[in-house]
């Protein structure tokens, strides 16, 4: 497929999803009022923050180098000659699994985004959050986190990211203090001794749990929760991190991921809620093994509708 250096100017913004439906053909350079945004394709499939040799994006105002080749891997910017953080130009892209084409975008200069309003009223039968929280930062900065929790509402919440030091009861007794309410806690194991060994995931629920189960070496956990009668399966997880599509890595998250399907089938349960952080940096091939033919993949986009992007 070959592409015309064309330039659209939009009525409307893109969805960022690595779908490239607000594409028009042909069509490789859009803008909009708030964001510059670029179609790229690559001779192989790769991922662009795993490439064999770095490769510099002009965008906007800002120089993009995915593969810096001081690292190797991951995202570098400049503005000028200054480098700054990708997060600073607002530096999104999709996919972030392998692939030879891509959609990115960056803020226009000196932006100021709109405040993004949503409706926080409760719904449904009940509301799930899934949180990784960024190396056990739920109760290190629990002020904060009391303020989020209070605005979501939660019934039950996947975290991921817990410190090793963090206790099921410690968890339990900051939910119930800060937002109310009786809640219950499990959490995955310990395994070792260095920090990403230590990392836990858990479950918090004020429901009733009837089962509950960990996965050994994983960073995941399982809960049977009773709502309005009806059992619930609900699985909190976090696959390895980093890597490309041909790395360890990526051998070890497609393992846990057959670990985890393995228990959905085991279970034989009608009714699944899998959350959680799946550093789906190589490929999709981990979730889709879990989701099989009996799962749905819900796209979860933030408030503003445009990107699906957690990090």
């Amino acid at each position: 497929m070959h592409f015309l250096p064309l330039l659209f100017l939009l009525t409307s913004q893109i969805q960022i999803d690595g779908l490239f439906q607000d594409w028009p053909d042909g069509v490789t350079h859009q803008e909009d009022a708030q964001f510059v945004y670029k179609r790229i394709v690559l001779e192989d499939v790769a991922c662009l923050q795993q490439l064999p040799e770095q490769k510099v994006i002009q965008l906007g105002q800002y120089t993009i180098i995915f593969s810096p080749k001081d690292k190797g891997h991951g995202v570098a910017c400049k503005l000028g000659d200054t480098s700054i953080s990708s997060y600073e130009a607002g530096v999104i892209f999709a996919p972030t699994t392998a692939s030879n084409s891509f959609e990115i975008r960056v803020n226009k200069p000196k932006l100021s985004l709109p405040t993004k309003t949503f409706c926080l009223e409760t719904t449904g039968d009940f509301r799930v959050v899934s949180w990784n929280v960024q190396l056990g930062n739920v109760l290190n900065d629990r002020d904060r986190s009391a303020r989020i929790l209070n605005a979501l509402k939660p019934d039950v919440i996947l975290f991921q990211e817990l410190d090793g030091d963090d206790t099921p009861e410690e968890l339990s007794d900051f939910l119930t203090t800060s937002i109310g309410g009786s809640w219950l806690t499990s959490m995955s194991v310990v395994h070792g001794t260095e920090r990403h060994h230590k990392l836990r995931s858990a479950i918090s629920t004020k429901f009733n749990v009837t089962k509950e189960i960990d996965y050994g070496k994983l960073k995941a956990v399982l809960n049977t929760v009773v709502i309005s009668k009806q059992p619930i399966q609900f699985l909190s997880l976090h696959l390895r991190c980093c890597g490309g599509p041909n790395s360890e890595a990526e051998t070890q998250r497609q393992e846990e991921a057959n670990v985890i399907r393995a228990s959905i089938e085991q279970q034989q349960a009608p009714t699944w809620v899998i959350a959680g952080d799946w550093n789906l940096v190589g490929t999709n091939i981990p979730l889709q093994i879990v989701k099989a033919d009996t799962l749905s993949i819900v796209h979860a986009f933030q408030p503003d509708g445009l990107v699906t992007a957690t990090w």
